[in-house]
């Protein structure tokens, strides 16, 4: 028992002085598969890729998808087997959790509200398909959608609204809710078309709403629109693009798209003008993130064996390869 308490003791010790190290520059938390049993779980590293360290580790399940709290000190991830979704999080002030993740529940794609007080995600419990919003303080939750599948869910930048597609008329629909209106048009519906709309998000200042129509085909374009879904502009064309999002100063806003052959991160303004290519990489980038200060995006380059992750300034252009192609390095995401 005493020695037990002794590897606790010294692994904490460790683990808070690596922190305290990766502290003097911004932390990425990411998915990779450098681990003994080659599961994916999550790790963080510094901007530069130094004082990697596993802070998340779930016996049996691959973990992806790490999102920073608004206070960056709590990572919130999806974790996956073959039978169900589930969603953890783990406490970068308490590196008890790193091995014993706090469960949230069935579920994915999980999203801080932006007081980190609730967690907004899609759970298939009770059959519903449904987003649901999480108490953070009481653990409890309730579902908010319209009673179709539904996805994507995502908090407007002010916390009063949240952003989802609907399946409720067959095809996804973009619809927003407000959090505080009680009346029958709490939601309204912002783009409907015969394409599925994917992808909301709402820009920092939340007078613009960026998403990806998907059509029958699978291949999406990117819009921009005012909040209200009018002055709805088409980003690209061509190809296919998807996963918009607005710089957190809202300057920019940057997708992926296949324009080139792969899929590479593109930026430009965010009424949607000015698109350019920012990445050029062997493989495929499905997942990125804006550094908080709005100068840098972390990004994945997906291959078939490994995958790494690198960061580019959005200026100069200049990359770092963080990780290089060791193992499978993915999902990378900037603590704000």
């Amino acid at each position: 028992m005493r020695i037990k308490l002794f590897i606790t003791i010294i692994f904490a010790f460790f683990a808070s002085a690596a922190l305290a190290q990766n502290s003097k520059n911004d932390l990425i938390a990411f998915s990779s598969d450098a681990t003994k049993e080659n599961k994916q779980q999550i790790f963080i590293m510094d901007s530069k890729g130094e004082g990697v360290m596993q802070v998340a580790h779930v016996k049996g399940l691959d973990c992806y998808a790490p999102r920073f709290s608004p206070d960056g000190r709590k990572i919130v991830f999806n974790a996956t087997d073959i039978i169900s979704d589930y969603i953890y999080m783990v406490d970068l002030d308490d590196s008890s959790t790193f091995n014993f993740p706090k469960f949230i529940d069935g579920g994915t794609n999980p999203w801080f509200s932006p007081d980190g007080a609730y967690l907004l995600y899609r759970s298939e419990k009770n059959d519903d398909n449904a987003i649901f919003i999480m108490d953070l303080s009481t653990d409890s939750s309730v579902a908010i959608s319209d009673g179709s599948l539904s996805t994507h869910a995502k908090f407007s930048s002010d916390g009063n609204k949240v952003i989802y597609s609907s399946s409720a008329n067959e095809n996804f629909d973009l619809v927003v809710l407000n959090m505080n209106d009680t009346t029958d048009n709490a939601q309204k519906t912002i783009a409907a078309t015969k394409d599925a709309e994917l992808y909301g998000t709402f820009s920092p200042d939340d007078k613009r709403i960026a998403y990806s129509s998907f059509d029958i085909n699978y291949k999406g374009a990117v819009h921009v629109c005012n909040a209200d879904g009018k002055s709805n502009k088409t980003v690209t064309s061509g190809g296919s693009a998807y996963n918009p999002k607005f710089s957190p100063d809202g300057n920019h806003l940057a997708f992926v798209w296949d324009k080139s052959g792969n899929y590479e991160v593109y930026i430009c303004n965010s009424d949607g003008s000015g698109v350019k290519q920012l990445t050029s990489k062997k493989g495929n980038t499905m997942e990125f993130d804006w550094s908080a200060d709005s100068k840098r995006i972390v990004y994945e380059a997906i291959s078939d064996d490994v995958s790494s992750i690198s960061v580019v300034d959005i200026d100069s252009g200049k990359k770092d390869d963080l990780t290089g192609d060791k193992a499978n390095n993915i999902n990378p995401a900037f603590q704000k």
